[in-house]
């Protein structure tokens, strides 16, 4: 039968413990920190993170088996809050979609000959998302196609259109 020797109760850990844990273990957790985040400053701001949640919990650093292990623990959790935080967000679908299938000014004539030699489904698409502003959502459901299929077949619609718009002018 496994016994835990843990006290019931933890010592809280004076003042100049906590300064002697500074001491001990600062540049463990600065590598640690350096190693996630890989910029000097940035290690520095996790470093000091790390110790101020040493801090707020005490109590918890007195019942850990291994107090080496818990901090390096906290410090590559801040490490990897921080490098998190300053990655940039992903950009929204609808701004991955283009606004129009032509990056060129438009020539009225030859896009009308370049949709009239689309089929009708592709410019049925087309006219939804273009000329009428449906949502991908609400294309799905005029269409009674799922959203994946209907991405698909859209941009395939624009690449046959763009072939049927460039042909034309050369």
């Amino acid at each position: 039968m496994p016994v835990d020797i843990r006290p019931e109760k933890a010592e809280p850990i004076p003042a100049s413990g906590l300064t002697e844990l500074i001491q001990e273990y600062f540049m463990d957790v600065y590598r640690v920190c350096w190693r996630v985040l890989g910029r000097p400053q940035d290690a520095e701001d996790a470093t000091q993170e790390t110790f101020l949640s040493v801090f707020r919990s005490k109590e918890k650093l007195a019942a850990a088996d291994s107090a080496r292990a818990w901090i390096l623990t906290i410090a590559r959790n801040t490490s990897i809050s921080m490098l998190r935080s300053r990655r940039p967000a992903a950009p929204l679908v609808p701004e991955l979609t283009p606004s129009g299938p032509l990056g060129e000014p438009v020539d009225r004539e030859r896009l009308d000959q370049a949709l009239a030699g689309l089929s009708e489904e592709d410019r049925l698409l087309i006219e939804m998302r273009f000329l009428e502003g449906k949502s991908a959502a609400e294309m799905a459901e005029a269409s009674g196609r799922s959203r994946g299929s209907l991405a698909t077949a859209l941009c395939r619609a624009l690449e046959r259109l763009r072939g049927l718009y460039q042909g034309a002018s050369r």
